[in-house]
C-alpha cells in the first residue's frame, strides 16, 4: 500500500486551489483556500490526521512565494517540490481550457506517472546574490534610459552637440547649454542629471559588494579567467546559472539562455529563426554577447569563428563563439576545473 498523500497546490497571492490526493484510496478532492499562514497550516494538520503514519508531499504549481510557503511549513512536510510547468506536455487543440483545478490534475498526473518536470530552489546565499545582480541590472537600465531621453530631447529641440556628452568635458558643456534653457526645461533637465548622479553613487555600492561576494566565490573567480568577463559579469553569470546541475547538458544551458535560434525546414527550403523567446534569460545572453567581443580573440575559439565569420557574418559568428563559451562554463561550473584560453592538441610526431 502507497502510504503517502499529496497536496497539489495551485498558488496565488489571494487564493489557492489545493487537490489532495489520498495514495491509499487513490481519491482526489479539490478545494479553495485563501493564502493566509493559518489556513495553509491547518491544511496539513487535517492531512496528517486523515492519514498519521502517510508521508506528506506538498507540490507547489507557481515558483512566486514558494520561499515563504517552505519556511511556513519547514518539518511538517515529508516532501517540497516546485512543478515546473514549462516542461509539461501542450494540451490537444480540441482542449484548450485552462483552470487550477484542471492545473492542478495535470500537474498530479505527470507527477504519479514520474515525468513532471521540477523547478530549482535555490539556496538563501544565491537568491541574496540574485537580487544583487538584478538590482544592479535595474539602475543600469534606470540610467541608460535617462542618457537616451537627454539625447532625444537634443535631438528633437536643439542643434546641440551629443558626442561625448557624458565625458567630464561634455558634462561641463551640458551643463552651461542647461543654464541657457528655460525655467521649465532646466527643472527637468537638472532633475535628470541629479537622478542620474544618484545612480551612479548606488551603482558604486553595489559593485563594491559584488566585488566582496567574487571573493568569496570560487566559481566566480573561474569564469573572470575568460576573457571578455569581468568581476561584475563573472559574479552575475553565476548568480543567473545558479546550482548548474539543474541543467542536464551544455545544451540545456545554451537554450536556457536563449542562445538557441529556432528553424523551420521543409524539403529544401530553411528559415532560421529568432533567439530568445519565452523562458529565457535575456540578461545572461547580454553577458555572453558582450564577452564575445574579446572571448572571440581567444585561442580556444578563434578558429571556429574566424571560419563561420567566412560563410554566415560576424553576427552569427559571435553568437557560435557565446555557445562555445557557454559550453566551456558549463564544464567549469559542473567540474570546478580552471578555464584554459587554448585547446589541448596533440603535437605531430
Amino acid at each position: 500500500m502507497n502510504e503517502r498523500t499529496i497536496l497539489c497546490v495551485d498558488y496565488h497571492d489571494e487564493n489557492c486551489v489545493v487537490r489532495h490526493y489520498d495514495g491509499i484510496t487513490g481519491q482526489e478532492t479539490v478545494q479553495q483556500m485563501p493564502t493566509e499562514a493559518g489556513a495553509l497550516i491547518n491544511l496539513v494538520t487535517q492531512a496528517k490526521r486523515r492519514r498519521p503514519n502517510a508521508k506528506i508531499e506538498w507540490i507547489q504549481e507557481s515558483t512566486t512565494g514558494w520561499v515563504r510557503v517552505k519556511t511556513l511549513l519547514g518539518q511538517q512536510v515529508d516532501g517540497f517540490l516546485l512543478a515546473n510547468t514549462l516542461s509539461m506536455p501542450k494540451r490537444p487543440k480540441d482542449h484548450r481550457r485552462k483552470t487550477d483545478k484542471i492545473d492542478t490534475a495535470r500537474i498530479l498526473h505527470e507527477y504519479l506517472i514520474g515525468r513532471l518536470g521540477l523547478a530549482d530552489q535555490p539556496s538563501p546565499k544565491l537568491r541574496e546574490a540574485r537580487r544583487l545582480v538584478s538590482y544592479r541590472e535595474n539602475l543600469v537600465s534606470r540610467k541608460t534610459s535617462i542618457k537616451n531621453w537627454i539625447s532625444r530631447y537634443l535631438a528633437h529641440e536643439t542643434w546641440e552637440e551629443r558626442t561625448g556628452l557624458w565625458t567630464v568635458r561634455g558634462r561641463k558643456r551640458f551643463d552651461q547649454f542647461i543654464a541657457q534653457r528655460c525655467a521649465s526645461d532646466q527643472l527637468v533637465l537638472r532633475g535628470k542629471l541629479d537622478e542620474m548622479d544618484a545612480i551612479d553613487a548606488q551603482l558604486a555600492k553595489v559593485i563594491m559588494a559584488l566585488q566582496e561576494l567574487y571573493q568569496l566565490w570560487p566559481a566566480a573567480q573561474r569564469l573572470d579567467a575568460i576573457k571578455g568577463i569581468s568581476v561584475v559579469a563573472a559574479v552575475s553569470i553565476v548568480a543567473r546559472i545558479g546550482s548548474i546541475e539543474r541543467f542536464p547538458t551544455a545544451e540545456h544551458l545554451i537554450g536556457y539562455a536563449g542562445l538557441n535560434p529556432g528553424v523551420q525546414q521543409s524539403d529544401s527550403k530553411r528559415r532560421d529563426g529568432h533567439l530568445g523567446g519565452g523562458g529565457t534569460d535575456r540578461h545572461l545572453r547580454h553577458y555572453l554577447v558582450e564577452a564575445s567581443m574579446w572571448a572571440r580573440q581567444l585561442p580556444r575559439y578563434r578558429p571556429v569563428y574566424e571560419r563561420v565569420l567566412k560563410r554566415r557574418g560576424k553576427r552569427i559568428a559571435r553568437l557560435q563563439v557565446c555557445r562555445m563559451m557557454l559550453r566551456s562554463i558549463d564544464k567549469i561550473l559542473r567540474d570546478g576545473i580552471d578555464f584554459k584560453p587554448s585547446l589541448d592538441v596533440p603535437k605531430p610526431v
